[in-house]
C-alpha cells in the first residue's frame, strides 16, 4: 500500500501535465493588428467527449489490439502476423548462417540457411543448435538490436492506436523551433509526448528524411561547427530566400516575396514512397516558402511507370522520375544556388557497382554551383562515399559541411534479411559539397 501511495502523486503529476498539453493544443493564437502571421488554430478532437456510450463500446470492438504492449515478442516462424512471418520465410531463404559463412569462407554453395531461430531475440539466426552456440558470443553483440528489432515489427502492426504518429499542424506565429536534437525538435513543435523510445524509433524512421532536410537550412541548424567558410556562403544565399524578408508596399500594404525552392533527391528511394503529408513537417519548418521536390533515380517509381508531377497543396510539388540524373538534368536547363538544391540519402557513391553510373550525375551536379548534401548509413559508409568523391571530383568541389553525425538519423535499425549481422540507421552521417568557384584577380605587377 505504501509503494501505491508514492506512486499516486507521481501518477496525477502526469495526468496533470498531460491535461495541460491538450488544453494548450486548442489555443488560438491571435496575432496583433500589425502582424502579417495568420491566426493558427490546433484543432483537438473531441469526437470522444460527445460519443454515446454505445458507440465508444462499438469503436473499442472494433480497434481491440490484436497484441498487447507486454505480448510483442514472438519467435518471427510463430508470429501472429502474416507479414512477420513471410519476412522469417525469406531469412531463411535467402539468408547465411555466420558460422557457415566463417567455416566456408563465404562459400554460400557450402553454406546452410538459418533454420534455427535464437531464443532471445526470435529471429532465425542459425542453421542448427549447435552453430547458434558456437556463435553465441558473436551474435550476442547484436543480439539485443535484433529483440528490438522484432518487437518494433510487432508493435507497428498489433492494432493499437499509434498516437505518436497524429503530427501537429503549422506552428504558432511566436513559438520558435529549436533543432538541436529530435527531443529537443519534437518538444518544441508540440508533437505528441513520446512515451517510450519504441515511439521515438517509429517516428524518427518516418521523419528522418524531411527533418534531416530541414535541419541543414534551418537558421537554429546544430551543425554550425561543422559549416565551413565556403558553407557559410552558400547557406547565407539559400536562407535568403527560405526567409523572406517583408517588404511595405506604397499602398501600405504588406508583402512576403516569395521564391519557390528546388530539392532535387538523387537516388531516391525510401524517401520517395513516404506518403506526401509526410513532407508538410519540412513546410511547416518554412511556412513562406514553397518548395518542389524532385524524386530521381531508377528506383523512384515501379518499373515502366510514367514520370509525372502532383501536388499535395500550394506550397508543396512533387515531381517523380526514374531516368537518371544526368538525363533529367538536361530538362531543368539552368539552375540558381540560392533556390536548388541536391540531397542524396546513403546513394552508395563508392560501393564498386555504382560508383561508374554516379560519375556523371556528381559531375552534372557540381557544375550548377549549387550545394549538395550527402548522407551515410553508418561511418565506413560516410568514409567510402567521401573517398570516392575525392578521388574522381577532388578538384571540382569545395567543402561546405564536414562529414559529421546526423543530429536527425533514424534511431531504429534496419536489418539486411540476408545477413542479420548488419544492422544500420538511415542517415546516420551527413555532409556536405558545392560545385568549386574560381574568383579572379587582380595582379597589379603585370601592369
Amino acid at each position: 500500500m505504501n509503494s501505491l501511495r508514492m506512486l499516486r502523486p507521481a501518477a496525477a503529476r502526469a495526468v496533470s501535465a498531460s491535461r495541460a498539453r491538450m488544453a494548450q493544443s486548442a489555443v488560438v493564437l491571435k496575432p496583433s493588428l500589425n502582424s502579417t502571421a495568420r491566426q493558427i488554430t490546433r484543432p483537438l478532437s473531441i469526437k470522444s467527449l460527445f460519443a454515446s456510450k454505445g458507440d465508444n463500446d462499438q469503436s473499442t470492438a472494433i480497434k481491440q489490439p490484436i497484441l498487447s504492449q507486454d505480448n510483442l515478442f514472438h519467435p518471427m516462424s510463430e508470429s501472429p502476423i502474416p507479414e512477420i512471418r513471410d519476412r522469417a520465410t525469406i531469412i531463411k531463404k535467402y539468408g547465411t548462417c555466420p558460422v557457415c559463412n566463417e567455416e566456408h569462407h563465404g562459400d554460400r554453395a557450402a553454406m546452410q540457411s538459418p533454420e534455427f531461430e535464437c531464443p532471445d531475440c526470435g529471429l532465425p539466426t542459425h542453421c542448427c543448435e549447435e552453430h547458434y552456440h558456437k556463435g553465441k558470443t558473436e551474435h550476442d553483440k547484436i543480439c539485443g538490436i535484433l529483440r528490438e528489432h522484432n518487437e518494433d515489427e510487432h508493435d507497428l502492426r498489433s492494432g493499437r492506436p499509434m498516437k505518436e504518429f497524429e503530427f501537429p499542424s503549422a506552428q504558432g506565429f511566436d513559438e520558435a523551433i529549436n533543432m538541436a536534437n529530435w527531443d529537443v525538435f519534437f518538444y518544441t513543435r508540440s508533437f505528441p509526448s513520446m512515451d517510450s523510445d519504441r515511439n521515438m524509433r517509429h517516428v524518427s524512421k518516418l521523419l528522418t528524411y524531411p527533418i534531416t532536410i530541414g535541419s541543414v537550412l534551418h537558421e537554429s541548424s546544430p551543425y554550425r561547427k561543422q559549416v565551413t567558410p565556403e558553407g557559410l556562403r552558400s547557406l547565407a544565399a539559400i536562407r535568403s530566400i527560405l526567409y523572406p524578408k517583408v517588404i511595405l508596399a506604397k499602398d501600405g500594404v504588406t508583402m512576403l516575396k516569395t521564391e519557390t525552392v528546388n530539392l532535387y533527391l538523387l537516388g531516391a528511394r525510401a524517401e520517395s514512397t513516404l506518403p506526401p503529408h509526410i513532407w508538410l513537417q519540412l513546410s511547416h519548418l518554412f511556412p513562406q516558402t514553397p518548395f518542389h521536390l524532385h524524386f530521381i533515380g531508377p528506383d523512384t517509381l515501379p518499373p515502366n511507370r510514367e514520370p509525372y508531377t502532383t501536388f499535395l497543396n500550394d506550397r508543396l510539388t512533387f515531381t517523380y522520375d526514374n531516368a537518371m540524373y544526368h538525363d533529367y538534368h538536361e530538362k531543368i536547363g539552368s539552375f540558381d544556388p540560392y533556390r536548388d538544391i541536391y540531397f542524396l540519402f546513403a546513394p552508395g557513391i563508392g560501393h564498386p557497382d555504382s560508383r561508374e553510373a554516379w560519375k556523371p550525375s556528381i559531375a552534372k551536379a557540381l557544375d550548377t554551383k549549387c550545394a549538395m548534401f550527402i548522407t551515410g548509413f553508418d561511418q565506413t559508409d560516410v568514409q567510402t562515399d567521401v573517398k570516392a568523391v575525392e578521388e574522381d571530383h577532388g578538384e571540382d568541389f569545395d567543402w561546405i559541411l564536414k562529414p559529421t553525425e546526423n543530429h536527425f538519423k533514424s534511431l531504429k535499425h534496419d536489418i539486411n534479411l540476408q545477413d542479420l549481422t548488419q544492422a544500420i540507421c538511415a542517415n546516420w552521417g551527413i555532409w556536405g559539397i558545392r560545385g568549386k568557384r574560381y574568383e579572379v584577380t587582380h595582379n597589379t605587377e603585370d601592369e
